[in-house]
């Protein structure tokens, strides 16, 4: 395995100058890198390949903020607290800053330099393995199609950038690809980084913050949902699953320490942000802007959830603040620095994507289903579901699944795409309408029922800059 060395202390010179040569803050969509000298001279050690994947996520950091909102401030669990939000009220056109791609084609771009130039270095540096930069380039690999699965997500067609910035000869200005293309390639380099990365890389705080086995299967899974692949997403959820000595849920008494501490034992993927080393974030100022919709706090109350609910998810100060992200104990202590974690992924989504997928693929795989969501209601000291089995029908089972992601995994950045998912592969575009509509107030519902009936309003319009620098962009077909 690589041996990058206190992954989260080690910001080098070296790889500040390099990136600032390669991207210099621009967009590798429609920028040529400036020095191809720099980055052939640079790729020569193992410690250039480790300062190389450093780069990549730091990249990943800058993009944390964006994840959260582009996947929860258009779904029906949030009341934002801004008057006239246009996320909120579902109010698009190609000026808005949430169609902002930049920091996510940064990161692409930056792990293209390492899918292409590692490889070379085991020629050079013989104390650097070719197993050693086969595990870097899983790390760049996994993190590329963890963030091209976000763009298909929120964009539903964008360029298909492979190639890193490394001359002339690179086409910067790309078109649009369709969304199986996206996907497609997604799938391939899932099934690289799965070959080549670790399962525990030892520290716990690298486990749970750098690409491992078990964050691949985990967005293999994600994917694989996104694409009613129902067999292959529970295989990929499964072996997550199964691997009981990396992963357990937390007790019940300590689920809010899953985000005031960082890394538990349930984590599989999260983005690390630490404080003392520069290293902070505005997820808590997002989350202090968004207050617990009526419609996932009657879903507390209904279930009288004492785990995840008052103190946990939210804390009742004036008005239903999320605390996920912004507290530090359940008894009104508000964390002190802008440097929450991210999770990406936990055991407890997995478990519920295995369940999504097993329901659909036959009554028999229903019991084991019902099986994985009353573990995550245990956990959280509320009743079972005992009527679920074998014959339940599928549409109750979706709805259950639905309502326990979101008590589950409320604010965590999971809602639209839920409801998107389930309303494309259900085929009920009403089922993401109905519950986006009824979680407005009665004076918004009908401008918003207005923006979201067309299905190809679901996904963003692409912003009015890049248009103008790529001639091969054309704007997505609802904003035309």
């Amino acid at each position: 395995m690589g041996k990058l060395k206190n992954t989260w202390f080690l910001k080098s010179l070296s790889v500040c100058l390099l990136l600032a040569a390669l991207s210099g803050c621009k967009k590798f969509l429609d920028q040529v890198p400036e020095n191809s000298l720099t980055r052939n001279e640079f790729f020569k050690t193992e410690a250039d390949a480790n300062s190389a994947i450093i780069g990549v996520y730091d990249a990943l950091q800058t993009c944390a903020s964006q994840f959260l909102q582009w996947g929860e401030f258009r779904a029906d669990l949030i009341a934002s607290g801004i008057a006239l939000d246009p996320i909120y009220l579902q109010s698009f056109n190609n000026t808005n800053n949430i169609s902002n791609w930049s920091n996510a084609y940064r990161l692409i771009g930056r792990a293209n330099i390492v899918i292409e130039k590692v490889p070379e270095i085991p020629n050079i540096d013989r104390r650097f393995t070719v197993e050693e930069s086969k595990a870097i380039v899983g790390e760049a690999l996994f993190l590329r199609a963890l963030t091209y699965f976000y763009l298909v997500r929120v964009f539903q067609e964008v360029p298909l950038v492979l190639e890193a910035p490394s001359s002339d000869a690179v086409d910067f200005l790309k078109p649009k690809v369709s969304a199986d293309s996206l996907l497609g390639q997604i799938e391939k380099d899932l099934a690289i980084a799965e070959q080549d990365l670790p399962a525990d890389r030892g520290r716990n705080i690298d486990t749970r913050g750098r690409a491992t086995k078990a964050a691949v299967n985990s967005l293999q899974a994600d994917v694989y949902l996104w694409r009613a692949k129902y067999t292959e997403a529970a295989e990929a959820a499964r072996k997550v699953i199964e691997n009981t000595s990396l992963y357990s849920l937390v007790p019940g008494d300590r689920w809010f320490k899953i985000f005031s501490e960082k890394n538990s034992s349930e984590s599989i993927f999260e983005v690390q942000f630490d404080y003392q080393l520069a290293e902070i974030n505005n997820i808590r100022s997002l989350s202090n802007t968004q207050l617990v919709n009526n419609t996932l706090y009657n879903l507390f109350v209904q279930e009288t959830d004492l785990i995840r609910g008052l103190n946990r998810t939210y804390r009742e100060a004036g008005s239903r603040q999320f605390w996920k992200y912004t507290g530090l104990t359940v008894d009104n202590v508000e964390r002190a620095a802008d440097d929450p974690n991210y999770i990406i992924y936990r055991l407890p989504d997995v478990m519920l994507m295995r369940a999504e997928a097993l329901v659909h693929i036959g009554d028999a795989q229903k019991v084991e289903a019902a099986d994985l969501i009353n573990q995550v209601r245990k956990r959280a000291n509320i009743d079972s579901l005992d009527f679920l089995g074998q014959n339940t029908p599928l549409e109750i089972f979706t709805s259950v699944i639905l309502k326990e992601r979101a008590l589950e995994l409320a604010m965590e950045g999971k809602r639209w795409f839920d409801l998107i998912r389930y309303a494309t592969n259900e085929n009920q575009p009403e089922l993401l309408i109905d519950r986006v509509v009824n979680s407005r107030s009665v004076a918004e519902r009908a401008q918003v029922r207005s923006r979201i009936i067309d299905p190809r309003s679901w996904y963003l319009p692409i912003l009015r800059d890049e248009l103008a620098k790529n001639p091969n962009l054309v704007q997505n077909p609802y904003y035309q």
